[in-house]
């Protein structure tokens, strides 16, 4: 057999400790090229503050001088007086000399200069220059308009007879500390003397040192000449607002690493460059030296590669040849482990099939036998209880009793859809919970969806009255509702039915029968009710309860025929929820009492209903069956009502009509007699107000009004085509002689005898 696994390993090791030691290799170059850049910066930053300590106190020295030579009272005077060379010219040599006694005695100072803005000259220890032939006089004038008592400056280019020479200038108004700038007197050191001197005391280890101000100006180089004023080559950012720091800038083509400190006193900023490569020359050899470890290493690790791997792989090739002589060879491969993998897994899958089959069989054979006990189907109870001792379910010697649950789903749940797959979940998370309340409660056992309902087997130890019975089995039956809510997200509610106690194996049925009926009557009590065969049995027969009921049905009936429809829902309303609430009435008085609601409803609904009318109370009595709670048969008995009510409403609206035309034809009869609202109601034996307002629905006029109007035609008609006296007018047309005269004038504007006049004058025309 092919060794394909072994050559992959032994790769994968190679790759492994190849890309393992340049891992190494690389940290530890870079630890340490750290390590000596850190030395080195250290090193260098040391050097420099030195370097500032000794630059400051030539600086101080420096500043000192300078304010002793602006105290002086010929330097004063050359500052404030006017000068006028044969007045003055003692006070101005004077301070010639004083002057040149400070250059003499200093080996870095080239020259000082004090400037008059009274007389716009300057006196030197060489004598008095105008200010325009002065060679710094923009750094001057500079000084002069700003706002500062004292400043450094660098001043290139110096031209004297020895050619040119850079200089650092430290200028101090005159007065000292005066706001107002009279004069100014300035101190131009050497430069390269003063760095040689001052500066590069460390120049073996520190390399070229350059000072610069705060605004990147270079005040002191080795050689200036290779720098610009301002350092151009590099940005100033780079100078952080840190005391401290390094980096590395190419300038004309080399890299140098620059170290960098910050003077406390004045901000300026001492810089040491040394070329990059000269620095980090050891680092070097450290790239070599880790190159040449790292080859050893690698050499080393492939050779113990080789060796452990073909050691190791050893048992694995003796454990393929024995699965291929077990096997036959049959399983396909493309390498051992694959083969093993391939091989081992047909194995484990005939083993797993034979008992998936085996159990499967044991399964069905132990919900058969519990089955059979709840249909009662048991030849011998002395053979069942060998079976159960089989299949390991204890339930004891006697005293049996059975809950029936019945499993409501959340049926308006959005996030998840509840199909067969999550039924099955959901019964499994039920079966689980309840099998573990049942092992630490009571022996028993549990069959799922028996006849659709879940069904539990407890045994009792001891047994009970009926009614100790079935309050213990109520805190049983709530535990598992409130255990099963807390873990099942999808369920809704349990409703949970509970038989009687019963001391024999073989009258197990009778508990699951009795159980599977009170479970019906889970329409009365509601879903997620707990329904014992006690309950159904307590208060069979209360007599007053039901006549009570009975009396607020015979109500209910009464104001729907009357055309109450509100006030029957009321009642029926209050029906339903004395039932929900009735303690005292059993569950079998509670279905008597629905049912007979319904009953009544149907019969008026019957009463009601005309020869041809469409009648569907057939199922009526078929879907109130079916319903299963107290609200659902409080909407479907509601459904019945409203069309009983729209009945009513119809047969009402169509009678009245009738009455009502009947009733204006009898007043166009009798307009003449003396009629009212209250004798006519009478004569049909409805309440006046009732009458009115139907009268005025068909005829669109009050009863008065409509009187008013017969009469008064008449009245007319008889004025006009008749010679009767008025008095007979009044009395053949039903009105007294003034109601005659008030109409008349009403609706013409004419007494009855001008009205008759103005008619006999149409006629003659």
């Amino acid at each position: 057999m092919k060794r394909s696994i072994y050559l992959r390993l032994l790769i994968q090791l190679a790759v492994v400790i190849v890309v393992s030691i340049s891992l190494l290799a690389l940290l530890l170059y870079n630890y340490t090229s750290n390590l000596l850049k850190d030395e080195i910066v250290g090193a260098n930053i040391e050097l420099l503050s030195q370097t500032i300590k000794i630059v400051d106190q030539t600086m101080n020295e420096v500043q000192q001088m300078t304010t002793s030579l602006s105290l002086n009272s010929s330097v004063l005077k050359s500052v404030m007086l006017p000068w006028v060379l044969e007045d003055e010219y003692r006070f101005l040599l004077e301070t010639s000399q004083t002057i040149e006694t400070r250059i003499t005695s200093s080996n870095y100072i080239h020259s000082i200069y004090l400037y008059s803005a009274n007389n716009k000259k300057l006196i030197s220890s060489s004598g008095i220059n105008k200010l325009s032939e002065f060679s710094n006089r923009e750094t001057l004038e500079r000084f002069l308009s700003s706002k500062l008592t004292s400043t450094w400056v660098a001043n290139r280019l110096v031209s004297n007879a020895n050619g040119e020479e850079h200089l650092i200038s430290y200028m101090v108004s005159t007065p000292f500390r005066n706001q107002k700038k009279m004069g100014a007197l300035i101190i131009n050191l050497k430069e390269d003397v003063l760095y040689n001197a001052v500066v590069n005391t460390n120049n073996r280890k520190l390399g070229n040192v350059a000072i610069l101000n705060s605004d990147g100006e270079v005040l002191s180089y080795k050689d200036k000449s290779v720098l610009l004023d301002r350092f151009d080559w590099v940005d100033m950012s780079a100078f952080s607002d840190e005391k401290s720091g390094y980096f590395v800038q190419n300038m004309d083509g080399t890299d140098m690493f620059i170290t960098y400190l910050r003077s406390p006193i004045n901000d300026w900023i001492y810089v040491t460059l040394n070329p990059y490569n000269d620095v980090f020359k050891r680092s070097q050899d450290v790239i070599l030296m880790t190159i040449l470890i790292s080859a050893i290493g690698l050499a080393v690790g492939l050779l113990l590669a080789y060796i452990i791997s073909n050691r190791h792989y050893r048992p694995i090739h003796n454990l393929v040849q024995a699965l291929a002589l077990n096997t036959g060879g049959r399983q396909k491969h493309q390498d051992e482990f694959s083969y093993i993998r391939t091989s081992i897994d047909a194995i484990q899958s005939e083993n797993k099939t034979f008992l998936l089959k085996f159990q499967s069989q044991e399964l069905l054979l132990r919900d058969h036998l519990l089955m059979n006990i709840l249909s009662g189907n048991l030849t011998d109870e002395a053979e069942t209880r060998e079976q159960l001792d089989y299949y390991q379910m204890d339930l004891g010697q006697a005293n049996y009793i059975v809950l029936v649950l019945r499993v409501h789903l959340v049926t308006d749940h959005i996030a998840v859809q509840v199909d067969e797959k999550m039924k099955n979940w959901i019964s499994f998370q039920l079966r689980t919970i309840v099998e573990q309340l049942v092992v630490k409660t009571y022996k028993g056992a549990y069959i799922g969806a028996y006849h659709k309902h879940d069904v539990i087997i407890v045994h009792r130890e001891e047994w009970q009255s009926d009614e100790r019975q079935a309050e213990e089995m109520k805190r049983f039956a709530a535990k598992i509702q409130q255990q099963t809510a807390e873990n099942i997200e999808l369920l809704d509610v349990i409703t949970i039915g509970i038989g009687g106690l019963y001391e024999r194996l073989s009258d197990i049925h009778l508990s699951y029968e009795e159980a599977v009926e009170v479970l019906n009557y889970e329409k009365v009590s509601g879903k997620g009710s707990i329904i014992s065969i006690h309950d159904l049995n307590v208060n069979r027969a209360n007599r007053n309860s039901f006549i009570n009921y009975q009396q607020c049905i015979d109500s209910l009936t009464s104001e729907l025929k009357s055309g109450n429809y509100d006030k029957a829902v009321e009642t029926k309303n209050m029906i339903i929820e004395q039932l929900q609430h009735d303690e005292q009435s059993g569950m079998y008085l509670k279905h008597v009492i629905l049912s007979n609601l319904f009953n009544a409803l149907v019969k008026v609904r019957i009463e009601l209903s005309l020869s041809d009318e469409d009648i569907e109370s057939s199922t009526w009595h078929y879907e109130f069956s079916k319903l299963r709670t107290t609200e659902e048969m409080s909407i479907y008995l509601l459904h019945i009502m409203e069309g009983i009510s729209r009945s009513l409403a119809s047969r009402s609206h169509s009678k009245h009509s009738e009455v009502m035309m009947k009733l204006v034809a009898y007043i166009r009869e009798h307009y003449q007699e003396p009629l009212s609202l209250q004798l006519v109601s009478d004569m049909i034996y409805m309440n006046s107000n009732y009458v009115s307002k139907l009268f005025k629905n068909t005829t669109g006029m009050t009863f008065i009004d409509y009187l008013t109007e017969i009469r008064f035609k008449e009245a007319c008609r008889l004025l006009t085509d008749t010679d009767l006296s008025i008095n007979d007018v009044a009395d053949m047309s039903g009105f007294n002689k003034q109601s005659l005269n008030r109409t008349i004038k009403k609706f013409t504007g004419l007494t009855p005898s001008e009205y008759r006049n103005k008619e006999i004058e149409k006629r003659l025309q």
